[in-house]
């Protein structure tokens, strides 16, 4: 389509934000809600059926409960829809021989909104009443027609020609070994895939169990993407990359650190990062360009927060005191413990922070329990502060119910005090201990060449992880090859069952897929187990 100089008077680009609006969220120009009829006669806003709940945000389109929602992408509208091997070009329709008659023919902006308003596409029919009419006005529907022709009309940057790129991040202070855990399985993978890619020729444009699969034959580049210095230098240092050598996404990454910075770039690039290793993710209800293992140290508060408001002794849960080591882990915790426990409607949470290297040891922790009095101690520290939970043991009136997390104690998890072990919980973010092993060894398939693996730390388990679900995403795109589409076919995943999580679970817009922690205790004895004390606590 020929471009405007104005849209409804509007400059296009105003004018495409304006329908981007009304496309996600059902708002019009001027912030009311749009209005449709669905089913001929029911009244809908269009906050509450807007055009992305059944097309998706990137216009391909779903199926769910048997009911297809075609796509309506640029590229789409401005071509004829087959009845078979819909996903052919003209030009390979042509190459194949194929003959099959138009389902419609292209759409012009006269018959997009005519389809809008009234249901009637381009070849006259009328479309399935499950599909919103929409009563918008001339310079309303022009600026959502404008939308449409634009919304996925081209493959996005890094998707050009029969390679698709990637890139990987690794940030200052990860160790070798820990890096290797990551890329050694990546490059495996990448390798593997375009050995079996090659000489695949015209199968691109085949029909497999009803699905045009190119996007999974293409090949596939990784780039490393290092990132050096401080966490404020990251974002000009992300630019310069993409800049050099635009991908279609990130895979994977790790740090140590807040993935803050490369968060907020992707926000900004609009480019999908696919399951980072990082402990420390944003918590946002409404970002849309990362995707998550979990959400962190946060999860771990959430679980804490739910366990003690689902007792059925409400003793525990009366007086709340939070002890927090300063930095971003401890921050994490204490504010996912405490933003659950409010939106659970509890009491308030006594909150006292540790300054920068400070040890909470027995001295220190008395006179803050007889000022309290709390009956439930979360200690958001290190291994540090076992002898202060040592010294509870024999103390009358002590918390009946102590926190600590897992991930912030690390492998000295183990070296716990006996003594401590019977008042004291660990939020686990991980499937059971025992059960862990006869799912993880499917990553050994990937490991060859890595000089050591450390299953503890759980690096190259999720890095495998990663690369399943990504397969599967590629697989789903077909050959749209469009960056939002690659993150609305994660969004109707299934469950998965992989290593290191009890289920990875999805939904349309949602960025965290493991959405639960168990609650552990440890056993006795030299070698103790952890013993589930909860179910798997969902958020």
């Amino acid at each position: 389509m020929a471009k405007a100089a104005t849209v409804a008077g509007l400059p296009p680009e105003k004018a495409l934000a304006l329908g981007e609006r009304m496309y996600r969220e059902g708002i019009l120009p001027n912030g009311k809600p749009m209005e449709s009829v669905v089913g001929r006669d029911i009244k809908v806003a269009g906050i509450s059926f807007g055009c992305a709940s059944c097309h998706l945000r990137s216009g391909v389109g779903s199926v769910e409960g048997g009911v297809v929602t075609l796509p309506i992408t640029g590229f789409k509208l401005a071509q004829a829809r087959y009845w078979k091997y819909q996903n052919l070009l003209p030009e390979e329709r042509k190459q194949l021989r194929v003959q099959t008659p138009a389902a419609r023919p292209p759409y012009t902006d006269e018959t997009l909104a005519r389809v809008l308003r009234t249901g009637i596409d381009a070849s006259g029919r009328e479309l399935k009443t499950s599909m919103p009419r929409y009563n918008l006005k001339a310079d309303d529907m022009a600026i959502l027609v404008h939308y449409l022709w634009a919304l996925s009309a081209t493959p996005s940057p890094g998707a050009e020609g029969d390679t698709i790129r990637f890139a990987t991040i690794i940030t200052d202070g990860v160790s070798n070994g820990d890096q290797q855990a990551m890329l050694v399985p990546m490059n495996n993978y990448v390798a593997r895939h375009n050995t079996h890619a090659s000489g695949m020729g015209n199968r691109m444009y085949m029909s497999i169990g009803g699905k045009e699969m190119a996007g999974s034959y293409r090949k596939l580049s990784l780039s490393v993407w290092r990132l050096e210095g401080g966490p404020e230098t990251w974002g000009r240092q992300l630019e310069a990359y993409q800049a050099k050598e635009p991908v279609f996404a990130l895979l994977g990454g790790i740090t140590h650190g807040e993935w803050k910075p490369i968060h907020a770039f992707c926000e900004a690039q609009k480019l999908p990062c696919l399951f980072p290793i990082t402990e420390l993710p944003v918590v946002s209800e409404t970002d849309w360009y990362t995707q998550y293992f979990s959400k962190g140290y946060y999860q771990e508060g959430q679980a804490a927060a739910r366990y003690l408001s689902n007792l059925e002794d409400k003793g525990p849960a009366a007086s709340i005191l939070q002890i927090v080591q300063d930095g971003p882990e401890g921050r994490d915790l204490a504010r996912g413990f405490l933003e659950t426990w409010r939106e659970l409607g509890q009491g308030d949470v006594k909150e006292i922070r540790l300054k920068p290297g400070e040890t909470l040891d027995a001295t220190a922790l008395q006179p803050l329990l007889q000022q309290e009095k709390p009956t439930s101690l979360l200690l958001w520290t290190g291994a540090g502060a076992f002898g202060a939970v040592e010294s509870l043991a024999d103390q009358a009136g002590r918390p009946g119910l102590v926190f600590m997390s897992s991930r912030l104690l690390g492998p000295q998890l183990l070296a716990l005090p006996g003594k401590a072990r019977p008042f004291t919980y660990i939020t686990y973010p991980y499937r059971e201990p025992r059960d862990e092993p006869s799912v993880s060894r499917y990553a050994n398939s990937l490991l060859a060449g890595l000089p050591v693996h450390q299953p503890e730390s759980r690096i190259s388990t999720r890095t495998y992880s990663m690369l399943q679900l990504f397969t599967a995403a590629l697989v789903e795109m077909d050959r749209n090859l469009y960056r939002d589409n690659l993150l609305d076919r994660i969004g109707l995943f299934r469950d998965y069952v992989l290593p290191d999580y009890l289920r990875l679970s999805f939904g349309p817009g949602q960025r965290y897929a493991s959405k639960g922690c168990f609650i552990m205790q440890l056993g006795p004895g030299p070698e103790p187990k952890l013993i589930r004390k909860s179910e798997w606590v969902i958020h």
